[in-house]
């Protein structure tokens, strides 16, 4: 069920990326972030099904996605994003043009707050991952 809480969670190529690659640590993560923030399966299950709309996710839920972003080395405290260590990550890899078209399309997403603005940025690469899938 862990592996399943980044996928609902993040709505992103990217991340699952991540997991695929490194499931171990990512799962670690997720399960620490989940429960640092108090994100419940009920919370999650509702993003799934779409009871809960984007803009009335709660904040321990935009904050378990800071989190796991800053864990990951892909943000860092104050919500900006770590180009470098993200390019890093996908450098030589078959993602590598996916990952600069999502930081093109979303590096610059900013929210109210470093958390808000994690999650922001999950749902511009999501719709960006959507509409390259699309093309």
């Amino acid at each position: 069920m862990k592996s399943k809480f980044a996928c609902i969670l993040l709505f992103s190529c990217l991340i699952s990326y991540v997991v695929a690659q490194k499931p171990e640590m990512t799962q670690q993560v997720v399960s620490s972030c989940m429960t640092e923030n108090g994100v419940t399966e009920q919370e999650l299950n509702g993003l799934k099904s779409g009871e809960v709309k984007l803009e009335d996710v709660k904040d321990n839920v935009k904050c378990a996605s800071q989190c796991i972003m800053a864990k990951l080395g892909f943000m860092n405290s104050k919500g900006v994003l770590q180009d470098d260590k993200i390019m890093d990550f996908f450098k030589d890899g078959p993602m590598q043009g996916q990952a600069e078209k999502a930081l093109e399309a979303c590096g610059s997403t900013t929210g109210a707050n470093p958390c808000d603005t994690a999650f922001q940025i999950m749902v511009c690469l999501e719709k960006h991952v959507n509409e390259l899938m699309k093309a």
